[in-house]
C-alpha cells in the first residue's frame, strides 16, 4: 500500500474516533451530571456537564466532518485505483453531484492524496512533465582521481592536466 492511501486511512480513523469519544461522552455526561447534582460532587457534575455540552454539540459536527471525508475518500480511490479522471464518470460511478466530485477532487489535491495529475476542473489528465533533473558534478578526475578546478574554460586537473567541460 502506498504512503498516499496509509495518509488517507490514517486521516479517515482519526475522525472516526473522534466521532465516537463523542458520543461516548454525551451519553457518560448524562448519568455523571446526575450523580455530581444529587451528591453535592462538584467536579463530577462540571465533567459531567463538560462531557455533555461536548457531546451534544460536537458528536453532530464531528460526525458530518467524518462523512464527508469518507465521501473524499471514495473519491481519491476512484481516481488512484480505478483510473476515473472525469467528474462526470466519477458522479456516475459514487452516485454524487458533479459539483462534489469536484470539490472532493480539488481538495484531494491540495491534501496531496491526489498526485501525479494535472485538474482542469472537469477532468485530470495524467502529468507528463518530468522533474527537472540536478546535474551531479564530480569534483574527482576520472582519470587520476585528484581534485578538479574550475576555471573559465570548464574542470581541469591539476596533476594530470586532463580538462572537462562545464557540461
Amino acid at each position: 500500500m502506498d504512503n498516499k492511501k496509509i495518509d488517507i486511512i490514517k486521516d479517515l480513523r482519526k475522525r472516526l474516533v473522534w466521532a465516537i469519544v463523542a458520543s461516548v461522552l454525551f451519553v457518560v455526561g448524562i448519568p455523571m451530571t446526575i450523580i455530581g447534582a444529587v451528591n453535592s460532587i462538584w467536579f463530577l457534575l462540571g465533567a459531567g456537564i463538560a462531557f455533555l455540552v461536548f457531546g451534544f454539540y460536537g458528536a453532530p459536527i464531528i460526525w458530518t466532518n467524518y462523512g464527508s471525508f469518507k465521501t473524499l475518500k471514495r473519491v481519491v480511490d476512484s481516481v488512484m485505483e480505478e483510473h476515473l479522471y472525469t467528474n462526470t464518470e466519477i458522479a456516475q460511478q459514487l452516485q454524487l453531484s458533479e459539483r462534489v466530485v469536484k470539490e472532493c477532487i480539488t481538495k484531494g489535491i491540495q491534501k496531496k492524496y491526489i498526485t501525479g495529475y494535472i485538474y482542469n476542473g472537469t477532468a485530470l489528465t495524467p502529468n507528463q512533465k518530468e522533474a527537472p533533473k540536478k546535474k551531479v558534478v564530480e569534483n574527482k578526475c576520472r582519470n587520476c582521481g585528484g581534485k578538479l578546478e574550475l576555471n573559465d574554460n570548464g574542470w581541469v586537473c591539476p596533476y594530470c592536466g586532463s580538462k572537462f567541460s562545464k557540461e
